[in-house]
């Protein structure tokens, strides 16, 4: 008896569905294993940094000039004409260093005027002196005849009185003498009150004549002294900061001529960004780089007007001066505005900005493949930004521009 046996069909999957879920699962898998790489940069077109951990010491940088405390302004004394151009601009200067001269010859003339009346005076002051010499001469001898014609007189009435007791000599005679004798006496004593008067009213006439040489005297003083200010001289030590006036010019009264700054008093005058002003304060460090050296310094003064999206901040310099230290000099500046202990950081990304998320391409161990990952940033100083999640310390990342290449999840590194 044949017994028929039956033959097992083997089992399919007729179910597309099922097959294309197969097929979706299966990709992940492998995409999950290995990323997409179709995109490739040339290792020699990035840079890259390595995540550290440690203090980070936070920085604003900075950029402004150095400026003098006393800085001394030149202006003109007269109404005058620029003659001749000294010295310009960033020249090194001394007090008694000529940066312009000027001239007026209206100055000049009564410069000469005055040195004339002057000369006049005094010589009228000497003839009023050999006048009163005459005078008092003159008195001196009238002084002398009534001494010599009452001396006469005493002598007369000597003997009339002796002639007189023996009886030789009239009695009226005697009595005209001693009259006379009397007269010359009063006489004397006048004129001897007519000198000392004579004196005091010598001695008040030179004293007019004598005020009257110390007001000339004054008057050519400050003609002279406006004469000198013709010449333009620097006043202090320090250097040429600016001229403000051209050879032929006509200037005013008052108007300004140039700016000298001291070489050695200086302060420095640095713009912060405006979205840092909130982390700047007084006594903050501060480090001016004057490109021959640095100097240490600390905020002073903080300007409270935003100017051009900046604010001004003056900066203490506390340590010696580099060489090149001057008014005006270009500097950088970085200020220290705290510390962030035990931090994780990273060299500076290209287009980092503190306080924000962004992607950045992290390199695998074999240095081949770089997987973007999402990192937070925190504070940020001069070189660096602070990493606050996202990161792992020792972790490698581009830190060139990629945002071309911020579509995808992977790149291949060409070497």
């Amino acid at each position: 008896m044949d017994i028929k046996v039956e033959k097992k069909q083997a089992f399919r999957f007729r179910n597309p569905i099922l097959i294309g879920v197969a097929i979706l699962a299966f990709v992940s898998v492998v995409l999950i294993i290995k990323p997409n790489t179709s995109a490739s940069v040339h290792a020699q077109d990035i840079w890259t940094g390595i995540v550290k951990q440690g203090d980070l010491h936070q920085q604003v940088a900075a950029f402004g000039r150095l400026k003098s405390r006393k800085p001394r302004l030149l202006t003109a004394q007269s109404n005058a004409i620029v003659d001749e151009i000294v010295l310009k601009p960033g020249a090194m200067v001394t007090p008694n260093s000529v940066i312009v001269r000027l001239s007026d010859p209206q100055i000049e003339q009564q410069v000469k005027d005055a040195q004339r009346e002057l000369v006049q005076i005094k010589n009228q002051y000497k003839q009023l002196e050999i006048n009163q010499q005459r005078e008092v001469l003159s008195q001196q001898a009238r002084l002398e005849l009534l001494q010599a014609e009452l001396e006469s007189a005493e002598l007369e009435v000597k003997a009339l009185g002796q002639l007189i007791e023996k009886g030789i000599a009239s009695n009226i005679d005697y009595q005209r003498r001693v009259l006379e004798q009397r007269q010359l006496t009063r006489r004397l004593d006048i004129e001897q009150k007519r000198l000392s008067q004579l004196e005091e009213l010598h001695l008040a006439n030179l004293a007019i004549a004598q005020s009257n040489i110390e007001s000339e005297q004054e008057a050519l003083t400050l003609i002279s002294e406006v004469h000198q200010n013709l010449t333009i001289r620097a006043g202090i030590s320090g250097v040429l900061q600016s001229l403000d006036v051209e050879l032929g010019q006509s200037v005013n009264q008052g108007q300004r001529l140039a700016l000298v700054g001291s070489t050695t008093d200086l302060y420095a005058q640095v713009s912060v960004p405006q979205a840092y002003m909130q982390q700047i304060a007084l006594s903050q460090t501060v480090e001016v780089d004057t490109r021959a050296g640095l100097i240490s310094g600390e905020v002073i003064r903080i300007d409270p007007v935003i100017t051009n999206g900046s604010v001004q901040v003056e900066v203490k310099l506390n340590s010696q001066l580099t060489k090149n230290a001057r008014p005006e000099l270009n500097i950088a500046a970085n200020i220290h505005i705290g510390t962030v202990k035990n931090a994780l950081y990273i060299e500076k990304p290209v287009n980092a900005k503190a306080d924000t998320n962004t992607t950045l391409f992290m390199l695998q161990q074999d240095g081949d493949t770089a997987i973007a990952k999402t990192l937070q940033y925190g504070s940020e100083a001069q070189d660096t930004i602070q990493i606050i999640s996202g990161a792992q310390p020792n972790q490698r990342y581009i830190l060139s521009d990629m945002s071309r290449w911020q579509e995808h999840a992977a790149i291949s590194i060409v070497q």
